[in-house]
């Protein structure tokens, strides 16, 4: 059973392509890919992100989940 305390932070990296500008946010459980129209909406989104790794390592399979 992987705790929340056992899981690295994510890493992240925001870099620029033909079609916009890719966020790539990961960790050893997952991994989230998306493009946005701006450097600082790439950077926004982070935050969101990194929320969303957080809760997702707080929920385990092997945990029962309240009704």
């Amino acid at each position: 059973m992987v705790t929340p305390s056992s899981v690295s932070p994510p890493r992240f990296n925001i870099a620029q392509t033909e079609k916009g500008w890719l966020l790539v946010i990961q960790n050893e459980q997952c991994s989230v890919m998306q493009v946005f129209s701006t450097a600082s909406s790439a950077r926004r989104a982070v935050d969101r992100m990194l929320d969303f790794f957080h809760d997702m390592s707080a929920q385990s399979p092997d945990r029962p989940q309240a009704a």
